[in-house]
């Protein structure tokens, strides 16, 4: 007489076959969200990047306060980047007089213009206008030549000890 049906062994191996697929569905998974964020970072770096320039172009010189025009390359900092992306979405109507978008402000809810893991952009600015700029940022020390650089430090502290160097995205690669 024959049986219907599935052996205990025959359902075991099925599910163990599952699971091997769904795990590597989910790492999948998940180096493809990683990627489009890292794209999508480079997308609103290039967006502020070009905005910058555009201000350059129609103030003849970079978007930070009078104050800090000449002076020495200001460090990476929270507060100095949100200052920037106030003149370039015209909410600091001091140096931006003629109160032109450069840059569309994001909808968060914070009012800080944020990456895709919701830390903010640092801006670096050559205000010294030496065309150099050092960046030191989250074990990124280098030096270049530019008048702006722009980086994203999310990726970097999302992956906390196992992060490197290359988990910061730069707007000068």
């Amino acid at each position: 007489m024959k049986k219907c049906g599935f052996t205990l062994i025959e359902l075991l191996v099925v599910i163990a076959i599952l699971a091997i697929l769904v795990t590597l569905g989910s790492k999948g998974l998940r180096n493809a969200r990683i990627s489009a964020r890292k794209a999508q970072a480079m997308v609103e770096i290039k967006s502020i990047e070009t905005a910058v320039k555009a201000y350059f172009n129609e103030y003849g010189k970079l978007p930070v306060e009078a104050d800090d025009q000449g002076e020495g390359d200001p460090e990476a900092s929270v507060e100095f980047s949100a200052e920037i992306i106030d003149i370039l979405t015209a909410e600091n109507m001091d140096d931006n007089r003629r109160e032109l978008v450069f840059l569309e402000p994001q909808t968060a809810s914070s009012g800080e213009f944020l990456d895709p893991w919701n830390v903010p952009y640092l801006i670096m600015m050559d205000t010294d206008y030496d065309g150099i700029i050092d960046v030191d940022v989250e074990g990124l020390t280098e030096t270049i030549r530019r008048k702006v650089a722009i980086v994203s430090v999310g990726l970097y502290q999302l992956k906390g000890d196992s992060a490197t160097a290359d988990d910061i995205i730069r707007s000068w690669e």
